[in-house]
């Protein structure tokens, strides 16, 4: 499984690399990440020139309905060794 989380803001983003942690929104859920190891991403004829993406292989995400609920660590849900295209 392959999901595509927006990182929260661009140093979010810029500091993501392999065994960190980044915060991003998903369908409009706030996400923390443990991200996996990292991989190159190859792109696809759909992806916006105007955005960058990276690739991690086997990452942990937590789900929370809102950004106070993420920041206190209060998750609603898990999913454990999944693909992650993060972008920004």
């Amino acid at each position: 499984m392959v999901k595509k989380i927006k990182a929260l803001n661009r140093l979010e983003f810029k500091a993501a690399q392999s065994n960190e942690t980044v915060y991003g929104t998903y369908k409009g859920l706030y996400v923390y990440v443990e991200l996996g190891r990292e991989q190159e991403y190859r792109e696809h004829p759909k992806d916006d020139p105007n955005t960058s993406y990276k690739l991690f292989r086997q990452c942990d995400i937590e789900y929370s309905e809102t950004s106070d609920q993420s920041e206190n660590g209060d998750y609603q849900y898990r999913d454990t060794e999944v693909d992650v295209i993060l972008y920004w």
